[in-house]
């Protein structure tokens, strides 16, 4: 009699060849499965049973519930797949208990999940973008074994399959796809980048090039300072407040712009819909895990064609304990294998490897998208070139506080996701993404390498990789809920790692100018989207030195050297329109977007912006010294302190149609 209530270890090894068929059927915590294996069965179940499917018969003798088996076979005739098929994207069996089953019935030896790792031979990597059968290695007689997964609705042709050839019991070895997926990625935890395409990953902060021409160009400006070079002064002083004022004019432009991202009616229906992935990396989220399971839980997509992956940490007990009482079908809990960098890159780019949507969705811990969000995206993708990659919903916060930074970030975000991102999208400009809500197609993200493991902010990161690979970007109107920082503390590490990485990505697309040459020439995209970095980067490095020479020089608080009035008297008058047109852009921005959604920032909050720049400044300098010190150090914003309402709907007016 084999086990149903107890499960293998998945951390005990399993050598080839022993059959570890004690694996339960699994039923998931969820309300649906608890609810229907409580129906009664019809008197002449019994005989039914002899002309279900193979896999099905095997699942009917490890226990599972005979409701369940109805209800999948339901699903299967209304879905048009296998039944098998309809019971795993219903969560009404899990993978592991299928696939055991289906190993016992044909006879062969199953391998569970977190086994796999242990049987690999080095001399067999999983290749690029690997789809099974996985060669393990070889037995005493020199004969590879393979790890399959059969799918379901083939199981019967795989099983005559081996009754033709009964020598290939010997060499085949069954597990889920979860479990082989997850044997490839330990194989290659989330370095794909920078082994495929190492001239595109942070891995290196600065290549050996970087370092000579950065320590001479510093050397250089050093030895101008202190000879009095003033043209030297003069020139960079020009080029900031270039680079600052072309970012002005952007956000200027875009507050006065108002333009709205398009919104969809009438999508597929939904057996076309394609199938979707959402990955949600997290780390220490229990004061946030239920109410995140219950909104993703909202979302209005067909559960057979939808899956969610909670990527949690290997030393993080809280957020699986807090979430495991929540799931429901279609929902699960995957580990990310121990290793370095500890980053959210790295958890989505092992969660990549175990998804199976066409379209993958990121979202974080605290997130509240609307509920037609993916339908949305999915029926955007369904009428947008191939070449648009990837549709950032619009991000807000949704609640409020008296606090400085608080009121600060709901401003900027509204200026920025309702203003800015939307204004550049509906240019065909790249976008620099939020690092959540963002939709990719599955194809596009995988030929750009995917996400980068050493990278700290992999939404700037991706947006410049797809940007150089040709594809397009675009926003759509669906809101995400988030929660603002409330402390200085909390704010300064966010906006640190933020800066940190957008400095990586620049250092990046230097490594290789040549290259960067090459993709720039093909269009203005990408110029658009460094110019947009850069000037930002730039902007805050010199604008509390810009504020300080208005102040100090320009209400004459102090008087000019005589030696330096002639490049004084230039370059004050740079720092004042440097310093007014970024205040005066944000300000406008800031109007513009709160315009969107109904609002009207409060003067107070106008005249408090140059102190968060001054702050904003502040991290940028934390940012450079982390960059040297502790480049690919993730610090982790910690949510679920805020006092925030209940779900929001669908609140964006007037937004076009597609």
């Amino acid at each position: 009699m084999f086990m149903v209530d107890t499960l293998l270890p998945q951390e005990r090894a399993v050598p080839p060849g022993e059959p570890p068929y004690g694996v339960p059927i699994r039923l998931p915590s969820s309300k649906a499965a608890r609810r229907i294996s409580r129906e009664k069965m019809p008197p002449d179940h019994a005989a039914r049973l002899l002309s279900l499917p193979a896999d099905l018969r095997a699942l009917s003798e490890r226990g599972l519930a005979p409701a369940l088996l109805r209800e999948g076979l339901r699903e299967a005739a209304r879905a048009r797949v296998a039944p098998g098929r309809a019971l795993l994207d219903l969560g009404l069996v899990s993978s592991e208990g299928y696939y055991s089953a289906v190993a016992e019935a044909a006879g062969v030896p199953f391998l569970p999940e977190g086994s796999i790792t242990a049987c690999l031979d080095p001399a067999f990597p999983p290749p690029e973008n690997f789809n099974g059968p996985l060669v393990v290695g070889r037995n005493a007689r020199g004969e590879t074994i393979v790890v399959v997964a059969p799918p379901p609705g083939r199981f019967e042709v795989f099983a005559r399959h081996l009754a033709w050839f009964p020598e290939l019991r010997e060499r085949v070895r069954i597990a889920s796809p979860q479990a082989i997926a997850l044997a490839v990625a330990e194989a290659d935890p989330g370095r794909r980048l920078s082994r495929r395409l190492p001239e595109m990953s942070a891995a290196r902060t600065l290549t050996r090039t970087q370092r000579l021409v950065g320590l001479s160009l510093l050397a250089a400006f050093a030895t101008g300072v202190l000879l009095g070079v003033k043209g030297l002064i003069l020139v960079l002083s020009i080029l900031v407040t270039f680079l600052g004022l072309l970012a002005s004019v952007a956000r200027t432009l875009a507050g006065i712009a108002s333009t709205r991202s398009p919104r969809c009616g009438t999508g597929p229906a939904d057996a076309r819909l394609p199938f979707a992935s959402v990955l949600v990396p997290l780390y220490r989220e229990g004061r946030v895990a239920t109410s995140l399971a219950a909104h993703l839980a909202m979302l209005d997509y067909p559960r057979d064609r939808f899956e969610v992956l909670f990527l949690v940490e290997a030393d993080d007990d809280e957020t699986p304990s807090a979430l495991l009482p929540h799931l429901e079908a279609g929902m699960r809990i995957v580990t990310v294998p121990p290793g370095t960098p500890r980053t959210k890159p790295r958890a989505l780019a092992h969660g990549l490897s175990l998804a199976r949507g066409e379209i993958v969705s990121v979202f974080d811990g605290e997130d509240r998208p609307e509920p037609d969000q993916i339908r949305q995206a999915a029926t955007l993708f369904s009428r947008l070139p191939r070449d648009v990659a990837v549709l950032q919903a619009h991000l807000a916060i949704d609640h409020g506080a008296l606090r400085f930074f608080p009121r600060q970030f709901l401003m900027e975000y509204s200026a920025l996701f309702d203003c800015l991102l939307p204004w550049m999208s509906s240019r065909g400009w790249p976008i620099p993404l939020g690092g959540t809500s963002n939709h990719f197609r599955r194809a596009a993200l995988e030929a750009v390498g995917g996400w980068d493991p050493h990278n700290v902010t992999e939404d700037a990161d991706l947006a410049v990789r797809l940007s150089r690979g040709g594809y397009r970007m675009s926003t759509f109107a669906s809101t995400t809920w988030e929660e603002a920082p409330l402390t200085w503390h909390a704010w300064h590490r966010q906006r640190t790692r933020w800066l940190k990485g957008w400095l990586q990505t620049l250092l990046v697309c230097l490594r290789d100018p040549s290259a960067l040459l090459a993709d720039m020439r093909r269009g203005t995209r990408l110029v658009v989207l460094l110019l947009y970095l850069a000037g930002m980067v730039t902007t805050l490095a010199v604008h509390p030195l810009f504020l300080a020479v208005v102040i100090v020089y320009g209400l004459g608080l102090a008087e000019v050297p005589l030696d330096a009035v002639d490049y004084v008297t230039v370059i004050v008058p740079l720092a004042g329109v440097s310093v007014i047109a970024c205040y005066g852009s944000m300000g406008v921005m800031a109007i513009g977007g709160a315009a969107a959604r109904g609002r009207r920032p409060s003067l107070l909050d106008l005249v408090l912006i140059p102190f968060y720049w001054l702050a904003q400044s502040a991290a940028f300098y934390n940012a450079v010294v982390e960059l040297v010190r502790r480049p690919h150090q993730w610090s982790k914003t910690e949510h679920g302190f805020a006092s925030r309402p209940g779900a929001r709907r669908n609140l964006e007016p007037g937004m076009p149609p597609c």
